[in-house]
């Protein structure tokens, strides 16, 4: 019987996952209805429900805030569905200047289904169970003559995958930060793979006019088959660049972006070009606002603002397929993995979940796949993939679909802020 039709055996339910548990209860059984309460670090016992209602009701991070919704309806009315129940408090967040608020309703939905899909897909065992239905000859290729570019190639997935990629013959750019790091990194990367076209380049992905001035030494010196956008960044506390951008935005977003358009017409001339973004599935949990791109008007939340961004990457990538028809786009979610990154940016979600996590060449896997396989250059150019097959951009019911109108937004603002920072 529908959870809503039946209240009553939605006294208590507790979902506990490592130290934290979310109780959701019936305060009084006197009440005209059954509300459902989460709090943070709640200890109760209870009785089980399906995992499908867990998975509307549940959710990941509480932080000590507190929501109800009601679960049933007064009497004399009409039920509205549960879905509308859920809904009803509209998207979540806490505006400067308003004070604290709630855990909103669709919030909670989101990241209930998003964390209890991470458990099923994103770890270790999901891709394992993936894997088993992986073509080993996909990767049997041999790309010698084909020259890629790594983002972020020094550590983590970007190295995993530029190793993967030199160990099939290919030539390869990494593009770091820091020199020193990407030195070891195409130290042991031509050691492991004995491929000595491995070439590093330094540059700041968060210097806009830095990329602009990169791209034209680079497209005068070099040819280019696949991009590999892979650099990112979580900064959990808002930071202005010296440009006075917002960090994440100017290197998740708009870095992205004056990379890829600036690189554009060198890519077109070669056969089978390809770009590749690293994106991620927290990007399931957000909408595109093109109204607050460079998180001015909300509480900072670095890792909202990282899924935000990770959401633009989508679809700047679904925006270009459709521009370009001649190069093959595609983003992808590496699943949870165990990186550098993720250690250093979420030290919280890496301690609870490090024997889950995906290993770095598990989370390149499918990065790989895009950039040398033929099999990924017969797939539709714009999607979003994991573990090398194309899926959903946002979840069921979950009201993250922009409009055409605010997609064009985007792609016209980052037109226009990336001109500004052009050599002229």
């Amino acid at each position: 019987m529908p959870l809503a039709r039946n209240p009553v055996k939605l006294l208590k339910f507790v979902f506990c996952f490592h130290n934290k548990a979310f109780c959701l209860r019936s305060p009084k059984s006197r009440t005209r209805g059954v509300w459902l309460e989460v709090r943070g670090n709640s200890r109760c016992r209870g009785t089980t429900i399906p995992a499908t209602t867990a998975a509307i009701l549940c959710v990941c991070v509480c932080d000590g805030r507190y929501t109800r919704i009601p679960l049933t309806h007064p009497p004399g009315r009409r039920p509205p569905s549960l879905e509308r129940r859920l809904f009803a408090s509209g998207g979540a967040g806490r505006r400067r200047g308003s004070g604290p608020r709630p855990v909103l309703a669709m919030s909670l939905y989101r990241n209930s289904v998003w964390f209890v899909k991470g458990l099923r897909h994103y770890c270790r065992s999901g891709y394992e169970s993936a894997s088993k239905h992986f073509v080993p000859e996909d990767l049997e290729v041999d790309v010698t003559g084909r020259h890629f570019m790594v983002t972020g190639g020094n550590s983590g997935i970007g190295k995993a995958a530029a190793k993967e990629i030199a160990r099939r013959g290919g030539l390869v750019h990494l593009v770091c930060r820091n020199k020193d790091r990407a030195e070891e990194a195409k130290k042991d990367i031509t050691t492991e793979t004995d491929n000595q076209n491995v070439f590093i380049h330094i540059l700041d992905m968060s210097d806009p006019k830095g990329i602009w001035e990169f791209t034209e030494r680079f497209k005068n010196e070099h040819r280019l088959n696949v991009l590999v956008n892979n650099a990112g960044c979580m900064v959990n506390q808002r930071e202005l660049t010296k440009d006075g951008l917002e960090k994440n935005f100017a290197t998740n977003t708009l870095g992205t972006y004056i990379l890829t358009t600036a690189l554009l017409p060198l890519l077109e001339r070669e056969d089978d070009p390809r770009v590749i973004t690293v994106s991620s599935g927290g990007m399931l949990v957000q909408k595109l606002d093109v109204s607050n791109l460079q998180s001015e008007n909300v509480a900072f939340d670095g890792t909202m603002v990282y899924a935000q961004n990770k959401r633009q990457q989508v679809v700047m990538t679904e925006q270009w397929a459709k521009a370009h028809p001649s190069v093959h786009f595609s983003s992808m979610h590496p699943g949870w993995a165990d990186t550098p990154a993720v250690r250093s940016s979420m030290p919280d979600f890496y301690e609870k979940m490090k024997n889950r996590l995906r290993t770095e060449d598990q989370g390149a896997d499918t990065v790989v796949w895009l950039a040398v396989s033929r099999e990924a250059g017969k797939q539709a150019s714009g999607q979003f993939f994991q573990d090398r097959q194309p899926v959903p951009t946002h979840l069921p019911l979950a009201q993250t679909k922009s409009s055409p109108g605010d997609e064009a937004k985007l792609m016209q603002f980052l037109e226009e802020l990336s001109q500004k920072f052009k050599p002229r």
